[in-house]
């Protein structure tokens, strides 16, 4: 993915991805889409973070949460979607 946004790769975005994917390692997924919600406050662009969030939230059962941060991911970087449709491919 291209990263055009340098606040996307700042060491505080860095360190919060890396935070918020510990929890989710751990099953704390309160405490990780706490800390998406401050990354996208950050970089709004950031489709990974969107992303991510979306994935804590469809597990916490915010499904119409997920489901929005989902759709930002894609609309902000159509090839994440792809890459994550395509990973779900069904060989015949």
């Amino acid at each position: 993915m291209i990263n055009n946004n340098p606040t996307q790769s700042s060491p505080l975005i860095e360190n919060l991805m890396y935070a918020a994917a510990m929890c989710m390692a751990q099953g704390k997924v309160d405490d990780a889409i706490l800390m998406y919600d401050k990354i996208v406050s950050l970089a709004s662009d950031y489709a990974k973070a969107y992303y991510e969030r979306g994935r804590a939230r469809h597990l916490s059962g915010n499904h119409r949460g997920a489901a929005e941060d989902l759709k930002r991911a894609f609309l902000l970087s159509p090839e994440l979607e792809k890459e994550i449709t395509g990973q779900f491919h069904v060989k015949k």
